[in-house]
């Protein structure tokens, strides 16, 4: 657990989460804010679907995942998850990360300070390359650019956006421990 300042002064609490982080309304806080900013994630978040994917993130816990959360005030201000491939995989040195920033949040060094965190984790495990993906359109690609990370191409229409658009995917890698 560390705290950290960000560009407007505010601390903001980094750690790994764990179970009872999901308790006390704070994965309900969470989740109406991805469901705000889900536009260009993964997964599209609906309120409906709170109590599921609750269940599946408390799964999700224990699978290969470390996941890092920013708290303020005792809420989920922001969360990056490091994905790790089964150690028995040809490519166990290799990691990739999912990150969500509060909209209240963004552009003040959270994203940056919980990418720098998941690095840390990262080489700290061995893992040499890190990846990332986005959606085309998504202000992060500025951000892993700045963060030095590498654009390794493109998966045509990937995604579709919640207006029904279809974009392509973008790829990102940074090595972060020598071969």
């Amino acid at each position: 657990m560390k705290h950290v300042t960000l560009g407007d002064g505010t601390t903001v609490e980094l750690r790994v989460a764990h179970k009872d982080d999901y308790d006390y309304g704070r994965y309900e806080h969470l989740y109406a804010w991805l469901c705000q900013v889900d536009q260009f994630l993964a997964r599209h978040y609906k309120l409906d679907d709170l109590v599921e994917n609750k269940a599946l993130w408390l799964r999700n816990l224990d699978r290969n995942r470390i996941t890092l959360l920013g708290l303020h005030k005792d809420k989920i201000i922001g969360s990056a998850t490091l994905i790790l491939n089964e150690p028995q995989s040809r490519a166990s040195h290799v990691a990739s990360f999912g990150i969500a920033v509060h909209p209240d949040f963004q552009r003040k060094g959270l994203g940056k300070q919980l990418i720098a965190a998941l690095e840390q984790t990262a080489r700290n495990r061995g893992i040499k390359k890190i990846e990332v993906n986005c959606y085309e359109g998504n202000a992060a690609a500025a951000l892993y650019r700045s963060l030095n990370y590498t654009y390794e191409g493109r998966r045509f229409k990937k995604g579709r956006l919640n207006d029904g658009t279809y974009v392509d995917e973008i790829l990102f890698y940074k090595f972060i421990n020598p071969f």
